[in-house]
């Protein structure tokens, strides 16, 4: 099982189910750190999750939540990147991608 870690600016805005997210390796390493671009399916229980790996959430000054969520990796992206124009808020980006996708 790895370790993973997401950004969110408030705990309360990730729901359980499919979510597009730019996720960041801490199993230690060389990858440790490296971000993924990713569609998987997120819950706070590993019940129900195929292969999953722990999910960390934090905040956007950086606290992290008292308890692990849980993600199952469905599909790498290539792109390491979303649609936006300079200076865009990355998450509001990666929300509108969702809703493109049919996340939402």
């Amino acid at each position: 099982m790895k370790e993973w870690q997401t950004f969110l600016r408030r705990f309360s805005d990730i729901q359980e189910g499919k979510r597009e997210l730019f996720i960041k390796d801490l199993t230690a390493g060389k990858a440790k750190y490296a971000t993924k671009h990713v569609i998987g399916t997120v819950a706070k229980s590993k019940t129900g999750l195929e292969d999953p790996d722990t999910l960390w959430l934090r905040g956007e000054s950086g606290e992290r939540a008292r308890e692990p969520w849980y993600i199952s990796i469905e599909q790498t992206l290539e792109e390491d990147w979303v649609p936006g124009k300079p200076y865009e808020d990355v998450l509001e980006a990666v929300g509108k991608s969702e809703k493109e996708r049919g996340l939402r």
